[in-house]
């Protein structure tokens, strides 16, 4: 096999084969990333069992061949490699070692058999439907910080996907916040609820970063699919049952406070400084047209802060996690935030007025 390949080509693709295989697998070749040298070019192949990636580049192949190559070291090689050459590949000792040249560089890999690589398949299903990479993006990105962390609430790492109606609404929550975003979907076809794994979520939003146009989703009971122009990934879903989010949005008929978004970013971030605990614990404080934000902590001293506001209510005060109130204002665009707000210890909904389909759902915490 002796094929020549562009590093501008290869390298983008090397990095996300890097990203799904398992380096820390009792498993060899799941460490290693498949290259198939082909009439086509050249397919990378990537896998940790659960999370696959095939991807296709251009390549001027003399002789058609395949073999499975350490994907870290592969990486790092390329990584040191002038952007501005060509890297010539080819098989040596019967396969058992890879030959990479650029330019004066010269490298022998130990290969192992490519017939150990396990297949990939992609998925074949009438539950399919094309959607804009843009929105998909926002919809990720609305939704992916609140995914749970703990991994013994396996139906909570992920982001749930499901369609109302012409709607595609995204929910993810842990349990102390929510998270709800949707976009349009015109697809005939039923489509079952899903929950896509945090990898499958971070993995798939590099992608949706370097994107334009469409992506086709696909998925049956166990696994999802999206494709890009020359990128397949394919993901097994979390076997699990979310919990009913809308029982705990709280009604947006009640009180509500309206704030400029880059305002209540800088409050609320300037204020936690003197607050001591991971949380970052802050309370804040209604009165007519004014929201004070303050910590008493009795160690590190105190602070206080206020800006203006549009609120003709009651007085109001909570506590909150200051970490989950500045990922709710950063993620959103929009230039003001609706607040509604009850008495001290039930959660607050936050909207963006320029954003109607996202909501967010954040529980007040005792200080």
């Amino acid at each position: 096999m002796r094929a020549k390949v562009q590093k501008k080509d290869i390298l983008p693709a090397i990095m996300r084969s890097v990203s799904i295989a398992d380096r820390k697998s009792i498993v060899p070749i799941l460490s290693h990333v498949l290259l198939d040298f082909n009439s086509n070019g050249l397919t990378l192949k990537a896998t940790d069992l659960d999370h696959s990636i095939i991807e296709n580049i251009p390549a001027d192949i003399d002789t058609f061949g395949s073999v499975a190559v350490p994907a870290g070291i592969l990486c790092d090689i390329l990584r040191k490699i002038p952007d501005n050459l060509s890297l010539e590949f080819s098989l040596l000792d019967k396969g058992a070692k890879l030959q990479v040249i650029s330019g004066n560089s010269k490298f022998e890999l130990s290969a192992l058999c490519p017939e150990d690589f396990p297949t990939i398949s992609k998925l074949e299903s009438t539950c399919h439907f094309k959607l804009n990479i843009r929105e998909v993006n926002k919809l990720i990105s609305r939704t992916k910080f609140s995914i749970s962390p703990e991994e013994s609430r396996h139906n909570l790492n992920g982001i749930y996907l499901h369609k109302e109606e012409d709607i595609l609404k995204a929910a993810s929550t842990d349990g102390h916040r929510l998270s709800v975003s949707s976009i349009p979907l015109k697809a005939k076809e039923s489509i079952q609820g899903v929950i896509i794994a945090r990898k499958t979520v971070f993995e798939i939003k590099k992608l949706l970063d370097v994107f334009e146009g469409d992506v086709v989703v696909t998925f049956n009971a166990n696994q999802i699919q999206f494709e890009f122009e020359n990128i397949t990934f394919i993901s097994k879903l979390i076997d699990g049952t979310f919990p009913d989010y809308k029982r705990v949005i709280p009604n947006s008929d009640g009180e509500y406070f309206i704030i400029k978004r880059t305002s209540f970013i800088e409050i609320v971030d300037r204020i936690a400084v003197i607050s001591d605990d991971k949380a970052r614990a802050v309370k804040l404080e209604l009165s007519k047209n004014k929201l004070s934000c303050y910590v008493v902590n009795s160690k590190l001293g105190n602070g206080r802060d206020e800006v203006d506001v549009v609120y003709d209510g009651d007085g109001w005060s909570a506590g909150f996690n200051a970490n989950y109130l500045l990922d709710v204002a950063q993620t959103l665009q929009g230039e003001e935030l609706k607040i509604y707000v009850k008495e001290a210890l039930a959660p607050i909904l936050i909207t963006d007025t320029s954003e109607p389909e996202s909501l967010f759902v954040i529980m007040p915490m005792r200080i």
